[in-house]
């Protein structure tokens, strides 16, 4: 037990080391998407969030779900800005966030994040400046992405260093997934691709979805897709949900929370994308993207 704390302790202790070592790299930015709705990926972002937080990490959640943002219904509180608001000059970009739980911070993407993604190349590089200082306050940064495979929604991830992919072991949630993650790759290659089974009702269905999920992806798509973790179906989350209160938050003793803990773990000790430039390449693929 005590070789396991040292090494975990470790593991943000290197974390912290290349923040310091190498501030010009920005934060690390990551897109949580899915292939189809109902899969717990909002719910996902906001606890693993929270968990990041909690091992010392800076962590701020952009909710670019369109049409049905609700990162700040799952963590019980009501914006009074969003990005809207920052693209229309009517306020900073630090105003437009706000708190939730153990201090992460939160901008409601409302309709700012289609008006980001229909922008042009020129009107979009004057928006960057006020849209990067967004590093100052993260060191991870999560995009709470649609579901699906729209233009918007691919735009977005290809700009992003990093996608993790959640789905169910259900045949059309993992159909959905594998749809999206073929369709990223036929517009973007290189990128760290991760994958969270949800709702298993067994370790071993978790494992065996996992596995043979990956396989696929790696015999059709010539890809290697990380298996990130996993989360059990537990009760405890539509509970939390009800409550408004994340469910490490509410229950930090219950089965999904522990799920949660272990991919956080994992997450923290992954290595983003060799080219990962944070915001700044970002934003230059998304303006790439934009021409």
């Amino acid at each position: 037990m005590n070789d396991q704390a040292s090494a975990l302790r470790q593991i943000v202790q290197n974390i912290k080391n290349q923040r310091a070592r190498a501030p010009s790299e920005g934060a690390r930015v990551v897109c949580v998407t899915s292939g189809k709705g109902g899969v717990g990926k909002t719910n996902f972002t906001v606890n693993l969030a929270i968990s990041l937080s909690k091992k010392g990490l800076r962590v701020l959640i952009i909710d670019a779900d369109f049409g049905l943002a609700n990162v700040d219904v799952i963590m019980g509180v009501t914006p009074q800005y969003d990005l809207s608001h920052v693209i229309r000059h009517e306020v900073g970009i630090k105003e437009a966030m706000f708190e939730g739980p153990n201090g992460v911070r939160i901008i409601s993407g409302g309709s700012g994040v289609l008006d980001l993604l229909n922008l042009s190349e020129a009107q979009l590089s004057t928006v960057v400046d006020k849209l990067l200082c967004m590093e100052d306050v993260a060191d991870v940064i999560l995009f709470d992405t649609g579901a699906g495979v729209s233009p918007n929604i691919l735009r977005l991830i290809g700009a992003s260093e990093e996608v993790i992919v959640i789905t169910t072991p259900e045949p059309t949630a993992i159909m959905d997934a594998y749809a999206l993650i073929k369709t990223v790759l036929t517009n973007s290659t290189g990128k760290k691709i991760r994958l969270v089974v949800n709702k298993a009702e067994s370790i071993a269905e978790a494992h065996d979805t996992m596995a043979k999920f990956a396989g696929v992806v790696r015999l059709y798509l010539k890809t290697e897709v990380e298996e990130l973790g996993y989360m059990l179906s537990d009760p405890t989350v539509a509970r939390a949900v009800r409550l408004q209160r994340p469910f490490v938050a509410s229950f930090p003793k219950s089965q999904v929370t522990r799920d949660i803990e272990a991919i956080t773990w994992k997450f923290m000790d992954s290595q983003p994308a060799e080219e990962a430039k944070g915001l700044r390449r970002f934003f230059g693929n998304l303006m790439n993207r934009a021409k």
